[in-house]
């Protein structure tokens, strides 16, 4: 599913314009942050969940075990995510824990908790603040196989309505409490729980893939309609912090949903682009880098340059850029040098 990874790009590139501009100004006039997280969410619940219940099938046939599983599922999970976010957070700590927190307290970010100790301090100057994604993914990644291995096949669709109600309903019980950022795993359940109700229906309900499609263009239709209007309300709302989430991961689902069998047309020659295609497959690489460089490295090139005689002077819009530019290096030198031969350790641990 290549279209994938152009989604990967579009919501990569959106968080990076959340956290390089102003933020309710100009570009960021639209909740780019969210969007780019509910796509991430969206796709990530997709692929693990379809994962899950192909293996799921496999057991049930005796070709597997759920013990057996979990463990390649997690370590193969470990391979791809756990090698570079370990190399940043030492880097962090070792080169400039005066812009983060993980010198005061190491155990939330190296126990994958980050998310839980943003949620107390608020501190989103934080240079490592992008990484409570990561800590709700990974907190995910301990519980969501159990439920999807063991759950029986006839209630699971029970469990996924059960994680969109969740996200909901948790949201509204950090409102009663005072608190809007939505940082803890169950906040986000709902989408998750919609990536996964689409590979609920690939896997085990084949044939019902185009009448869903299509009753799901109409709900995205709506849920476009209710995130304009959400647009023209505060952002501490009691709709925009409850409901923002869920309609911007419906839409997130009606492009995944059509993405995953391969857009045609205009709009598929667009996200079948190779740099956009490439771009995704570095996407980690950028998400995990993009808050050090416009500020760290990029100061550290332009000393470089004045001692080799060259001096650098970029205005608002080309220092940007010229960070992007570096970002792009810098992950795709990571993918190559570092996450792809890691990366390719997972064919000692095949499902099959």
């Amino acid at each position: 599913m290549p279209q994938l990874d152009s989604l990967r790009t579009i919501a990569v590139m959106l968080v990076v314009i959340y956290h390089w501009f102003p933020t309710g100004v100009g570009i960021n006039r639209l909740p780019n942050g969210s969007m780019g997280v509910m796509i991430f969410f969206v796709i990530s619940g997709f692929l693990i969940t379809r994962i899950l219940l192909d293996n799921r099938n496999r057991i049930s046939l005796g070709k597997a075990t759920v013990a057996g599983t979990y463990r390649n599922f997690f370590i193969r999970r470990v391979l791809r995510i756990f090698p570079l976010y370990y190399l940043v957070l030492t880097g962090v700590w070792l080169l400039i824990p005066q812009h983060s927190d993980i010198d005061a307290h190491p155990l939330y970010y190296y126990l994958y908790g980050y998310n839980i100790l943003l949620h107390q301090t608020g501190n989103w100057s934080d240079v490592l603040s992008p990484f409570w994604t990561l800590g709700v993914e990974e907190q995910l990644y301990l519980v969501w196989p159990w439920i999807v291995l063991l759950t029986p096949r006839s209630a699971f669709r029970w469990v996924i309505g059960g994680m969109i109600v969740l996200g909901v309903l948790f949201r509204a019980y950090g409102y009663a409490r005072g608190d809007i950022d939505g940082l803890l795993t169950p906040a986000s359940a709902d989408a998750f729980g919609l990536g996964a109700l689409w590979a609920y229906v690939l896997v085990d309900r084949p044939a019902a893939e185009g009448t869903v499609r299509k009753r799901l263009g109409l709900i995205a239709g709506l849920a476009f309609a209710a995130f304009v209007g959400i647009q023209f309300l505060p952002d501490d709302h009691l709709i925009t912090v409850l409901f923002q989430r869920l309609v911007l991961s419906i839409l997130a689902l009606f492009i995944v949903s059509h993405a995953s069998a391969g857009i045609g047309g205009p709009i598929g020659q667009v996200l079948n682009n190779r740099i956009l295609l490439y771009i995704g497959r570095i996407s980690y690489g950028i998400y995990v880098f993009h808050m050090l460089v416009p500020g760290h490295i990029v100061p550290i090139l332009f000393r470089i340059s004045n001692r080799l005689g060259v001096s650098l002077t970029l205005g608002y819009w080309s220092h940007r850029l010229f960070s992007l530019a570096v970002l792009i290096a810098i992950a795709s030198a990571s993918w190559y040098a570092f996450e792809k031969p890691i990366n390719d350790l997972k064919r000692y641990f095949s499902y099959r």
